[in-house]
């Protein structure tokens, strides 16, 4: 039987080593990466920086097996958030088979917290921190433990909402541009939150 985790080097006569079927560390020649794929997402993320001499090079990537999500349906995301302005709301884009699709499931709002159903095949996790900044806490970092993308959003009164998206991968984090993940068919109605 396999292993759920792989460790595999990235050398210059090819890659070497035993990969899992969860996911895989990879030494490359500019440092450590995971990489990971379900039915959903294909990934490739950047643990740690360093130069390991003979051995080549590895970009980081994402991408959505679908396509990216239309920014209609983040447009629709937004717009229901904005129904909640003193509420922190969740909302998830799935895949149904054909399309994605924006859901949002079954749950208990306050000014500082959601807790919410976990709905199946989400690609993408977006939540609104109401009239707050935007920014993920420990307790995202904690629910967020497979692989998704995630979005939070904070002072949902605002135009364009200040936000931050991430790719989540197995309790690893790192951070996307928007247009890497929303189709480029539409003005985007978040914006890259910088200051706290």
């Amino acid at each position: 039987m396999a292993p759920i985790v792989g460790y595999l080097v990235e050398g210059k006569d090819g890659r070497h080593g035993d990969p899992g079927t969860g996911y895989n560390y990879v030494l490359a020649g500019n440092g450590l990466f995971l990489e990971t794929r379900n039915g959903l997402l294909d990934v490739r993320i950047s643990l740690a920086e360093a130069e390991v001499r003979g051995l080549s090079p590895l970009d980081p990537y994402v991408t959505l097996v679908h396509g990216k999500v239309p920014s209609g349906l983040l447009q629709t995301a937004v717009n229901t958030m904005w129904l909640y302005p003193e509420e922190e709301l969740y909302l998830a884009v799935v895949w149904d088979g054909q399309r994605y699709a924006l859901k949002q499931p079954p749950q208990e709002r306050s000014t500082a917290r959601v807790s919410y159903e976990v709905v199946p095949d989400t690609v993408l996790s977006l939540h609104s921190h109401g009239r707050m900044h935007a920014f993920f806490s420990e307790t995202d970092d904690r629910d967020e433990t497979g692989l998704i993308l995630s979005l939070v959003a904070g002072q949902v009164d605002q135009w364009p909402i200040p936000a931050l998206l991430r790719i989540c991968a197995y309790g690893f984090f790192a951070p996307l541009p928007f247009r890497e993940v929303i189709s480029e068919d539409g003005p985007l109605p978040i914006r890259e939150h910088t200051s706290v």
